[in-house]
Order: structure tokens, then sequence, then C-alpha cells
């Protein structure tokens, strides 16, 4: 029924994360469930660069994301050879950045290099799931900040925030080195360094 997890001053906080990023990455996934902007929305704000992780380019070009693409920088890295559909996006606006593929999917490792060649020196994830752990298995994540909102969900079907394959022995888990706890409003926000 809401979209808000977390209060408003954990998410102007996001705002503020966003404004010092050179870019923010999401999961088709997300584009397609949230249909998000990606954008800072402080005034006068540096805008980052957005960045769509689309293996098969299933971006709609009528989501927000591509809309605005003449408006704000707006990238979408896939694997997809498929010049027709990305010839779609290029009037308007998106560009389109053919990245080898890992597992049939884009490979992180080779994005960020690319990425790294335009540029963009530093990337604010915003996941999905899906997402999330395909970045931290690639060991492209070297922080997590994690808000916690005084609400319990649960359930079968409930979003969690790291999807995929997950890990078969808690030795092979990903440690986290703990360097800050901020409570925000009536959220906290755990802020980790990747070991």
């Amino acid at each position: 029924e809401s979209k808000w997890i977390t209060g408003e001053l954990a998410r102007a906080r996001v705002q503020q994360t966003r404004h010092q990023y050179s870019a923010i990455m999401v999961g088709v996934d997300t584009v397609l469930a949230d249909n998000p902007m990606l954008n800072s929305r402080m005034p006068n704000a540096k805008q980052p660069v957005r960045i769509v992780c689309d293996s098969q380019l299933r971006t709609p070009l009528d989501c927000q994301l591509v809309q605005t693409a003449k408006e704000y920088r707006t990238v979408i890295a896939t694997v997809s050879d498929d010049l027709q559909k990305i010839e779609q996006f290029r009037p308007l606006g998106v560009e389109v950045l053919v990245c080898k593929a890992r597992n049939k999917r884009v490979d992180l490792q080779d994005l960020l290099q690319k990425l790294g060649e335009m540029q963009i020196d530093s990337l604010l994830l915003e996941g999905g799931s899906s997402l999330n752990f395909s970045a931290l298995e690639s060991g492209i994540v070297n922080r997590v900040h994690c808000y916690i909102a005084p609400k319990l969900v649960g359930g079968k079907q409930a979003k969690t925030p790291i999807g995929g394959e997950g890990i078969q022995q808690i030795d092979q888990a990903v440690k986290l080195i703990l360097k800050s706890t901020e409570l925000i409003g009536e959220d906290i926000l755990l802020d980790y360094e990747v070991l």
C-alpha cells in the first residue's frame, strides 16, 4: 500500500548519499517493479549517472528512467547484442553499454572497468536483491549501508535485501566490520565496511 518503509529523515539521508556518488545503479527488476527516477532530489544537487543493469534489455521504453534520459544521464548495461533493441534507446538519450557476460548476465567486473573509463569513479548500488547478491559475489562492494525501520513485515513472499544463490556454508559469508551506527529519526543506519 505504501512505498515508504523508512521515515522522512532517513529518506532525506538517502538523497544526500546519492549526491555524493558519481553514479547510482539498480537492476532491471527494480525498474520493472518500482519505476524509479534515481535522481537526487536535493536542491542544486549534483545528479548521479543512472545505471540499469539489464542483461536482456527488458527496460521499458516508457519507464521514468528512459523518458527522462535527456535530462539525467542514463546508461543501460547489457550483454544483449540485439541491435534493434539497442537502437530503440539511443534517440531517447539512453547510452547502451554492452558488457562481457558472466553466467549470461552482465559481468560486473567488466562493467566497473567500463564505468571507470567513462570517468565514473564511485557507484551507489540500490539493488534489488539479485543485483546485490551478484555485486557481493563478484567482489565489487566495499561498503554496506543498512537502514532498519521500526516495522516487521515477514512472510514467505517477503523481499530480502540479498537474493541470488546465497551461500552454502556460513564460513563463506561476506564478512563486515561495523564502522558506525546512527539513529535517524525513528530509523537506524548501520554503516559497514566489507572485508
